[in-house]
């Protein structure tokens, strides 16, 4: 009985993506000099299919962005974070009422992302302890002293840690807040010192 014998053909090896320059060499020829694809594949080397691939497609080819657009452009994030920002009770409003209130054609799947996009994010409010007429006075005390202070001074107590310069994603966020933060630190004293020491809405 004869034996039969399967002799698996080899497969061809991929074709290495042509560079810039080579496909701008294949569109030269072809389109400028008239050559045919057999001249320019015995010319350059290049395989058929690379010559054809380099002429139906872009010198230089760009991939779009995978994924959906978000919802919100730069303007209406820059919006909700200084709707949220500017006092506690908004910070607690559900997302799912956001969109109505600023009047947002969007999900609160939108606001979360756009939070997110911005560096923030949504956490449960730590219980603040209650202050002693002790803590009030050292909270006034320090306001008062420190309710003149210039800008300079503030930058070189708020500049002194230099962790804010390790690289990451949210190191642009972080010197935003950080500039905040030096701008408003008058209108903070001030509110401490109209509170009596107590809370304030900073």
């Amino acid at each position: 009985m004869a034996s039969e014998y399967h002799i698996p053909t080899p497969k061809q090896p991929r074709s290495a993506e042509l560079s810039r320059d080579d496909r701008l060499r294949i569109h030269t020829l072809f389109f400028d000099a008239n050559w045919s694809r057999d001249d320019i594949v015995l010319y350059t080397g290049f395989t058929y299919k690379q010559v054809c691939d380099a002429l139906k497609h872009r010198l230089t080819p760009q991939k779009s962005k995978c994924g959906l657009k978000p919802r919100l452009t730069t303007p209406e994030r820059k919006r909700l974070v200084d709707w949220v920002s500017a006092s506690a009770d908004n910070r607690e409003i559900p997302w799912i009422a956001i969109p109505q209130i600023l009047k947002l054609n969007c999900s609160h799947k939108a606001i979360r992302t756009a939070f997110k996009k911005e560096g923030y994010i949504r956490a449960v409010a730590r219980r603040k302890p209650p202050l002693s007429e002790a803590n009030k006075e050292e909270r006034m005390q320090w306001a008062e002293e420190h309710l003149n202070w210039t800008e300079e001074q503030w930058d070189l107590v708020c500049w002194s840690d230099e962790t804010w310069t390790q690289p990451g994603r949210h190191r642009s966020v972080g010197i935003e807040r950080i500039k905040e933060l030096v701008h408003t630190m008058p209108a903070r004293c001030r509110a401490v010192i109209d509170a009596k020491g107590g809370p304030i809405p900073y």
